[in-house]
């Protein structure tokens, strides 16, 4: 059997664990592409997520390195 490594592309620095939920409204058909696309990428919502609230913070925030 061949075995899938994973390439860690982001998500949650090792160690730091998670602490606060976003909840966020969409339509369900919404939903369910970007799901369905995740998926077909072999990623999750949580990491895409978090990798694009980290990046905003760091593009807009002049306080942050």
């Amino acid at each position: 059997m061949m075995s899938i490594k994973k390439n860690n592309m982001g998500g949650r620095p090792p160690g730091r664990r998670k602490t606060a939920k976003i909840e966020i409204s969409i339509e369900p058909e919404v939903k369910d592409e970007f799901m369905n696309l995740l998926r077909d990428e072999g990623k999750t919502a949580s990491v895409e997520i978090g990798l694009w609230i980290r990046n905003y913070i760091k593009e807009n925030n002049p306080n942050e390195n």
